[in-house]
């Protein structure tokens, strides 16, 4: 991405997520550790066949489902929110279409943050009035956030492209962009950041998204079960249990969860609406498994939202702000932290500020990684707080 031309794409490569198993092009195929990702995906599938064999054999059914319909609770309603989010994101079309019948600078802005701060407003209401659960309360906040980020690319890039286009309008497609089946293309694309035209496949592969609905469809139950065999039974004893007891025996069903969220969200969701979309730019993460710090790990774990920060804070601090490289580094952690902190809010209800304080703590740890070797010490460092964080984070809002 270009720093000097705001509008420059960040989209632009035809290629495979690193960990896609149905693409023969992506690089696991070329991995000579390949058998132990594919060990994890069957150790997956072994788990669920022999845990749902024991509960029968103990309890007398297969998975525990009071934790199931807790989740579906007023089902009919939260399915509707997509839909609606949906909907109400096309605010930011009409906006540009306003801003072309001559709509001014002032006024634009007004109805882009109302707009946009209405969508948070009505997410939170509604997961607290109607007294939603974490999962329903999650999933709306989610929607909102995603929608919230769409909505802001599109309009900060059309102003560069319009900027643009009046200072040299030569083989400019704007405003011939602005258009209902463009906006509608890129709500639908797995992209956060708004570009124009996507790297484009030819065709839908029916097979290749079957097995993607299919491997979402297993990871999903091994993390419900890792809850409801893990999770729920311990944070409902937490007040009874020592903070150290709590804390270890939450450790390891942290890690898994935390990876089985990765492959479901990163691996199967968003190459299913990739599919859907033709959208060809798959790299939605890279390595960061191998991060040598948490700096790296920003960049790597969440390709697409680390593009929203990087263009529409980063570089809005600095190239429009004239804030210093370091200063909008700490403005868009501090952004991210806060956004996270909201979502976390919402869901029980109450602030407790731990996941802010926590990730605000990987400051001192990016500049302690920075005077240390960072291969070997640095990927270290960055697996013990994968191991440690998440189930410290728990802990801390179970216990406290």
């Amino acid at each position: 991405m270009d720093k000097k031309h705001p509008s420059s794409l960040v989209y632009s490569k035809h290629q495979p997520s690193y960990l896609d198993l149905s693409d023969e092009s992506a690089g696991i195929h070329k991995n000579e550790l390949k058998g132990f990702y594919m060990l994890f995906v069957l150790v997956t599938g072994f788990y669920i066949l022999i845990n749902s064999f024991n509960k029968f054999y103990s309890a007398g059914y297969f998975v525990e489902d009071s934790f199931f319909w807790a989740m579906i609770e007023d089902g009919k309603f939260v399915a509707l929110v997509w839909p609606g989010a949906f909907f109400y994101s096309w605010f930011a079309f009409l906006l540009q279409l306003l801003i072309l019948k001559g709509l001014s600078e002032t006024l634009a802005s007004i109805f882009q943050h109302l707009t946009q701060s209405l969508m948070f407003i009505i997410a939170t209401y509604l997961a607290v009035s109607r007294n939603w659960g974490f999962s329903q309360s999650l999933y709306v906040m989610m929607l909102a956030f995603t929608h919230f980020m769409k909505m802001h690319s599109y309009t900060m890039v059309n102003r560069d492209l319009r900027n643009e286009y009046l200072e040299n309008c030569k083989d400019s497609k704007y405003p011939r962009n602005i258009t209902m089946k463009n906006y509608f293309k890129f709500l639908i694309t797995p992209a956060i950041v708004y570009q124009i035209e996507y790297p484009q496949r030819e065709n839908f592969r029916v097979k290749y998204f079957v097995l993607k609905f299919v491997l979402m469809i297993v990871e999903c139950i091994c993390l419900y079960m890792m809850f409801t065999e893990y999770f729920i039974p311990i944070i409902r004893n937490a007040k009874n249990m020592s903070f150290l007891d709590v804390y270890t025996k939450l450790m390891i069903p942290c890690v898994v969860s935390y990876n089985l969220l990765f492959l479901i969200i990163f691996e199967q969701i968003l190459n299913m609406f990739a599919e859907m979309s033709y959208f060809s730019d798959r790299e939605f993460y890279q390595q960061w498994w191998n991060s040598d710090g948490y700096e790296d790990f920003g960049r790597k774990w969440n390709r697409p939202v680390h593009f929203f920060l990087y263009k529409h804070i980063y570089l809005e601090c600095t190239n429009h702000f004239k804030l210093s490289p370091q200063k909008a580094k700490y403005a868009t952690y501090l952004f991210s932290s806060l956004c996270h902190e909201l979502i976390i809010a919402v869901m029980i209800r109450r602030i407790a500020p731990f996941l802010f304080g926590l990730m605000m703590f990987q400051f001192p740890l990016i500049l302690i990684n920075k005077f240390i070797n960072k291969n070997e010490f640095g990927i270290y460092l960055f697996w013990v707080g994968v191991i440690t964080g998440p189930a410290l984070l728990v802990t801390c809002y179970a216990k406290i």
